[in-house]
């Protein structure tokens, strides 16, 4: 089996490369869900959509979606990363990802079968990212030390097999890192053409959203039905 992707410009055509291993089981189970369709529904009409990662809404800081923003939260607070400050990492809001897919439903035809609904060659790099941050909150942004990546990968996998929150905290930093450290993108230049319009990067929005997820603890407030005069909610 070949290596994995690293710093790679990915169409769509070439995202399904069965010589190449996979970074974890949902990897795995994404390709094997695309096949199947293939196989056993050619003449069935078909959209594929390949999101990649999905983090944040553009027009607000509030989400209900917190296992990636825990990530993220997790690393926008630390004062060294063990990444590569020039790496880019593919990072698409969520309200672009719906409307293009409701767009290109209703479409009576579409120009492709398959789409990365991403930001593509337009995706920041950490450096970008971490300095929009810094910038927002008033204070210096982190150091970068990418010799530290394996040292950090080994604690996260050791500390992944805890039974209590911290082991969960590890188990899903363990699950992303791979995505964080390929320093790989996905060309979106089908969607954004079809479409005619971008996603927002995320360093306009990324702010909000940690500022969101901090203060409510990775919880969404939601509220009761008002109890209806006379009676009580249903």
């Amino acid at each position: 089996m070949a290596g994995k992707r690293q710093d790679e410009v990915v169409t769509e055509d070439k995202s399904i490369d069965w010589d190449r291993s996979d970074y974890d089981p949902y990897a795995r189970t994404k390709k094997f869900c695309e096949h199947m369709i293939r196989q056993l529904l050619p003449t069935v009409p078909k959209t594929i959509f390949r999101p990649s990662i999905v983090l944040g809404d553009s027009r607000r800081g509030e989400t209900t979606q917190f296992d990636m923003v825990r990530a993220f939260v997790f690393l926008a607070g630390l004062p060294v990363l063990p990444l590569r400050s020039k790496d880019r990492v593919d990072i698409v809001n969520v309200d672009f990802v719906a409307d293009a897919i409701a767009t290109l439903h209703v479409k009576e035809q579409t120009q492709f079968d398959t789409y990365h609904l991403s930001s593509g060659r337009d995706s920041q790099t950490y450096r970008q990212l971490t300095a929009s941050l810094a910038a927002a909150q008033g204070r210096r942004a982190p150091i970068y030390l990418h010799f530290l990546e394996r040292p950090f990968t080994s604690g996260v996998n050791f500390l992944s097999s805890r039974k209590n929150a911290v082991g969960h905290g590890a188990a899903l930093m363990k699950v992303f890192m791979p995505y964080l450290t390929f320093n790989t993108v996905f060309d979106n230049t089908r969607v954004t053409q079809e479409l005619g319009r971008k996603p927002v990067p995320f360093s306009q929005y990324s702010y909000p959203l940690l500022k969101f997820s901090r203060e409510t603890n990775f919880t969404y407030p939601y509220q009761g039905w008002p109890a209806r005069a006379g009676g009580s909610a249903a």
